[in-house]
């Protein structure tokens, strides 16, 4: 807590504000991530989408040729099923057209990208790049000299015997105070406001300055200095497009230059600031002006079939009201920052000028020359991505069934592509993966479900970061009459987002009916389902009039390895694990001292009560369903001077009733059937 400063404070009552942390607020938990191809939009670019329109606006609707593309329909049963936020990965062959705009420094600073992939802008858009300035002016007070009647040494203010002298100078001005015998002898001063009196014309001016005067200058003149090193205040004729951002060349003729940019302008008493000090000195009593000109960049496309578009006048300062950004906007091409951005310091980091820049390195999308590195690039994007908690890559499971099929992997590929969600996931540490099954085997095989089987084998998470289903779903086709199978991730993810909207991530996403599915690739028994539940395999459902259900809520970790067996375990615990992380983030270079480990046990106690009184931890006691540990035991001398807090939380997470057995005892006697009364 911080101590009042009583200080040259009278005594009386004095109120301190004291800012306490609040309660760990829980995360998102059902915000999903899907990757695939998709007719339009940036390629290898998380985006997020809010509604299936926005998606269609962005991505384009279903594709059908070469082959049936997945994602698409797997986005909109996300949303169709209660989900409310995702986002899209693009994956594609296809690449965008480019142009390199080099700066001064021969470095990259800006890149024109095709709006559209494809080698179409190779040869048929072209930009051009040129010099130009919004707004010129002179530095103001070059050759004005007024005579002072009075400059006391000693004094703040000097006064002239002309009522006229008060428009010559504005406030702020650096003035030269010269000695009327001794011309040599001068000083500088700022003037801090002016003042006139026309009652007994030529009347009087009063200055007054920011200090004392050094010296009495009665008699002798003042004028505006001249602009010295280190000065970044500068009075100029007039500001008009000048403002904050722009860059400025200032230079005299036959004399100095430089380069500078505005930090402020003074629009009432034509001022600017620039970020930096001059360099060189500027007169401001010979003959020739102080020139200050803005420097812009404008920018023209010529695309074929368009008309041209000219974007002048452009910034490269995010302050400036014609941030290139901002202004910006072309039918044809976009224009960023390089990635990483130029070390080029203003104005250095200008694009130099280009007369007719060709685009370059477009290549047209071709979906069926995709593989499995384009999906691991796409999954890879989301690492910097940090509130996706689910991930689905349904197009993973579109297989080739032969000749003539045009999708382009096999059970390998998919084997690859999801240990790389997995692994990814398990990474991350923040996310789950919802796996799709393969179709079923066509044709037939003796044992119907070996394909999941094996695909079961194959994938593995020790810590359950993952969880498989099974079958496939049939929806409405929107494309054509009829039905069509999908992959169910996009509609699994719903679920579980609806789940945990309604109920809670403790909640298992079981038992939950899937909306829009009219009917499964298979029916499977209970029978059936009992081999595929011990592996891990979650089956999607059709009961006699319930309909679609996901009938299964284990993860995929190994059978003997029960931490993890179930989806709302594992996902309650990254719930848990990535809420104190943010929520105690605060605490980071805080006094590693007893008073800040019980603030961080208060917290986390009261955020783990609020679960367990929700239902989501077991025990008939908060002291049964966790536990919060942070002591000198954790935390020696030796662990505190690494700069670390240990604080150990134990939980009893809530699992599911994944069989109910209801006891049925025939008794013959009919004694415990009886009612009695006492």
């Amino acid at each position: 807590m911080a101590t009042f400063q009583a200080n040259n404070k009278a005594p009386g009552v004095y109120i301190q504000e004291i800012t306490l942390p609040g309660p760990i607020p829980g995360i998102s938990t059902s915000i999903a991530a899907f990757l695939g191809p998709a007719a339009q939009g940036p390629t290898f670019t998380p985006t997020l989408i809010t509604d299936i329109q926005q998606f269609w606006n962005a991505f384009g609707g279903y594709m059908e040729d070469p082959y049936r593309v997945y994602v698409t329909h797997a986005v909109n049963g996300f949303f169709a099923e209660g989900g409310q936020q995702c986002y899209f990965v693009r994956v594609g062959t296809g690449k965008q057209a480019w142009l390199d705009l080099l700066d001064a420094k021969n470095r990259k600073v800006l890149v024109a990208t095709a709006l559209k992939e494809g080698v179409w802008p190779n040869t048929n858009v072209t930009i051009a790049v040129a010099a130009a300035s919004l707004a010129s002016t002179v530095a103001a007070g070059k050759g004005v000299t007024v005579t002072l009647d009075q400059a006391k040494d000693k004094q703040r203010t000097a006064t002239t015997k002309d009522a006229g002298d008060k428009s010559k100078f504005q406030p702020g001005d650096v003035v030269l105070l010269i000695d009327k015998t001794n011309p040599a002898k001068s000083e500088r001063a700022i003037i801090s406001s002016i003042s006139s009196d026309n009652t007994t014309p030529p009347g009087t001016t009063t200055f007054t300055f920011v200090g004392n005067l050094g010296s009495d200058y009665s008699g002798g003149t003042m004028r505006v200095a001249d602009l010295l090193p280190g000065q970044n205040r500068i009075r100029v004729q007039k500001t008009d497009s000048i403002e904050p951002g722009s860059y400025v060349h200032i230079e005299q003729s036959g004399g100095a230059k430089e380069d500078g940019v505005v930090k402020a302008v003074d629009t009432i008493n034509n001022f600017i600031t620039l970020t930096k000090g001059l360099q060189n000195t500027y007169t401001l009593t010979g003959a020739n002006d102080v020139a200050i000109a803005t420097r812009e960049f404008s920018v023209t496309v010529n695309a074929k079939g368009l008309p041209q578009e000219n974007f002048l006048n452009l910034s490269l300062d995010p302050r400036h009201s014609r941030y290139f950004d901002k202004i910006f906007s072309s039918a044809s091409i976009s224009l960023t920052l390089a990635d990483p951005p130029t070390t080029s310091t203003p104005p250095d980091n200008m694009p130099v000028a280009v007369t007719s820049g060709a685009l370059q390195g477009g290549v047209d999308e071709d979906i069926t020359k995709l593989n499995t590195t384009f999906y691991h690039q796409g999954i890879d994007t989301l690492l910097k991505v940090d509130d996706v908690n689910l991930l689905c890559v349904p197009d993973a499971v579109a297989i080739s069934s032969g000749a003539g099929d045009p999708h382009i992997f096999t059970p390998a590929d998919t084997q690859d592509i999801q240990s790389n969600m997995v692994a990814h996931c398990q990474n991350k540490q923040d996310r789950f993966a919802i796996l799709d099954p393969l179709p079923m085997p066509n044709p037939p095989t003796p044992d119907p479900y070996s394909t999941i089987k094996n695909q079961r084998q194959n994938l593995n998470s020790d810590a359950g970061y993952g969880a498989l289903y099974f079958p496939w779903i049939s929806i409405s086709n929107p494309v054509a009459s009829g039905r069509m199978l999908v992959p169910p991730s996009g509609h699994v993810a719903g679920v579980y987002a609806n789940s945990d909207n309604n109920f809670g991530v403790y909640r298992a996403p079981a038992n939950e009916s899937v909306v829009s599915a009219l009917a499964v690739e298979t029916v499977v028994t209970d029978e059936e389902q009992g081999p595929l539940n011990e592996q891990g395999i979650n089956v999607i459902r059709s009961f006699k009039g319930q309909g679609i259900k996901i009938w299964g809520a284990r993860t995929i970790a190994p059978h003997d390895i029960t931490a993890w067996r179930f989806i709302n375990v594992r996902r309650l615990l990254i719930f848990i694990e990535k809420s104190i992380q943010e929520g105690t983030r605060f605490a980071v270079f805080e006094p590693n001292n007893l008073t800040l480990w019980q603030t961080l046990k208060r917290l986390v106690t009261a955020f783990l009560r609020d679960l367990w009184e929700e239902g989501a931890l077991f025990g008939d006691t908060p002291d049964l369903a966790f536990r919060v540990r942070v002591d000198e035991t954790l935390n020696p001398p030796e662990i505190r001077s690494l700069g670390q807090l240990i604080i150990q939380v134990t939980v009893v997470p809530t699992t599911p009733a994944e069989f109910i057995v209801f006891q049925v005892i025939q008794d013959i006697t009919g004694a415990s059937l009886q009612e009695g009364t006492k």
